[in-house]
């Protein structure tokens, strides 16, 4: 068994997805070893309720595992690209997740890499995705774009959570709606295409052990 680790998640069913969520059908089908050029990677797949309660629980057991790099995905019913999301703000987190229940407080407490900076509004991944971007568009016939969007629900939340362990190492990624226009398949190898970028960016960083 590979001692390096991948771990991508994907959501499972909330409002307006109800029969399923894109973003687990193309995570699902991501294979169980990534190999990366001389190394073979674990790669972990965790279908997230779509729950506070959840996020809080599985982030933690995450990154106990010490990763070697974290991709979260979930859909965007309102886009028709792959978004690579450069960021997730630690404020406005009101709306009531998938079991009915809100947050305490709109601003969430970091206590993480970011603990001693409670007035931080934004934490940014340090993955470059603009570059990715550029190049699977110029590689691959599916869109990527930068977002700085990720929205203040549980994918902001999740990725919030993630970047505050390990900015380096994180990274989250919006998805179209199945058929939208990319079937499962075409999101799936998009997504793989993605860890593999950000695996020759950390390797070119030597941010890998």
């Amino acid at each position: 068994m590979p001692d390096k680790i991948i771990i991508v998640t994907g959501f499972g069913p909330f409002v307006g997805h109800e029969e399923r969520n894109a973003s687990w059908e193309a995570v699902n089908l991501l294979p169980d070893i990534f190999h990366f050029r001389k190394d073979a990677y674990q790669l972990q797949k965790y279908q997230i309720p779509v729950t506070y309660e959840e996020v809080d629980h599985i982030v933690p057991h995450i990154w106990n595992q010490n990763p070697d790099l974290v991709v979260h995905v979930g859909v965007h019913g309102k886009i028709r690209t792959i978004n690579l999301e450069h960021c997730s703000y630690t404020s406005g987190y009101c709306k009531p997740d998938f079991a009915q229940r809100c947050l305490p407080c709109d601003k969430i407490t970091l206590n993480g890499k970011h603990a001693s900076d409670q007035e931080c509004a934004m934490l940014k991944t340090n993955l470059n995705i603009e570059r990715i971007a550029k190049e699977l568009n110029l590689e691959t016939k599916v869109e990527c774009c930068c977002s700085t969007n990720v929205g203040n629900y549980l994918c902001g939340y999740i990725y919030l959570k993630s970047l505050d362990k390990n900015p380096d190492r994180a990274l989250f990624i919006h998805v179209p709606k199945v058929n939208e226009p990319y079937t499962s398949e075409q999101t799936m190898a998009t997504i793989y295409n993605v860890i593999g970028k950000c695996l020759e960016q950390l390797t070119a960083e030597q941010k890998l052990p």
